[in-house]
């Protein structure tokens, strides 16, 4: 069998195609228009610039629903040999694709690597008709380690932003179990930038979208609860700020009262009295 194929598909009607990768490592490159890749009960709509992987013995069928604009696709399948002649002591292509977490994947490129790729597998097509040409053979496996290596870095940058995605879900709660762990210290924006490697604006923003309320306004009402803890206890008001992580007794008193509506002795004496009562 061939090392590699590449094949122009373009439909203008409504069509499914059932694409088979046999012994190759298949990468599907839509180029224009939409079509939507069945596997199973799964589903995969892609567009202009987006790319569907599937490995040896896997299968795919394409639909393409018709419409104002025809589809068109670049299929390019890849033997797990020609994979093993373009890796190097440092890269293994064909291990790569299987580190990938795929079985089917469908990813969208960034527009410097559609680009690049697009071109790339263009010239893939006609380098049949240019074995006479001056170092071809050269030219030929240069093409090829770059197709492969931009494919792998769009699949990367893929999986990298999805799992920034759903760190972004996460990070809400190992804030709160942050704070919650350090409320008796001093607790800053800057802290909390190098210990979620987020940036500080990033995690104002996120904090006042999901909460309503400022890290620093969710912070002292902590220490107030804490404090508020305290005082039931009946530990005497001196050591209740410490306790709670105020740096001072007026900072403390100033919170306390607005947050509130009375200072700290006089919420002990309501305790008491609720006690009492």
């Amino acid at each position: 069998m061939p090392d590699y194929v590449v094949k122009v598909l373009q439909f203008n009607q409504t069509r499914s195609k059932h694409l088979f990768a046999g012994r190759y490592y298949s990468l599907v490159l839509i180029t224009r228009g939409t079509a939507h890749f069945r596997w199973g009960n799964e589903r995969w709509c892609c567009n202009t610039e987006d790319l569907f992987l599937f490995k040896p013995g896997e299968y795919a069928m394409l639909d393409f629903a018709g419409g104002r604009f025809p589809l068109e696709l670049l299929w390019v399948q890849l033997s797990p040999c020609a994979l093993a002649t373009l890796s190097d002591e440092t890269t293994d292509l064909e291990m790569s694709f299987n580190v990938v977490p795929f079985r089917h994947i469908a990813v969208h490129a960034d527009s410097e690597i559609s680009m690049l790729m697009k071109s790339l597998a263009r010239r893939m097509v006609t380098l049949p008709n240019e074995r006479d040409n001056f170092g071809n053979s050269l030219f030929e496996e240069s093409v090829l380690k770059m197709f492969v290596v931009l494919a792998l870095r769009a699949c990367i940058h893929a999986e990298q932003h999805k799992a920034q995605g759903s760190r972004k879900h996460f990070m809400m709660d190992e804030l709160f179990l942050y704070i919650r762990a350090h409320i008796t210290e001093e607790i800053t924006l800057e802290q909390l930038e190098q210990a979620f490697f987020v940036s500080r604006h990033h995690i104002a923003r996120e904090f006042k979208r999901q909460t309503g309320q400022t890290v620093h306004r969710y912070i002292i009402k902590a220490k107030l609860d804490l404090c508020c803890h305290y005082i039931e206890q009946g530990r005497p008001i001196t050591e209740v700020y410490r306790l709670g992580g105020f740096g001072g007794y007026n900072h403390f008193f100033r919170a306390f009262k607005q947050e509130y509506g009375m200072t700290p002795k006089q919420y002990f004496r309501s305790v008491q009295k609720d006690a009492h009562a």
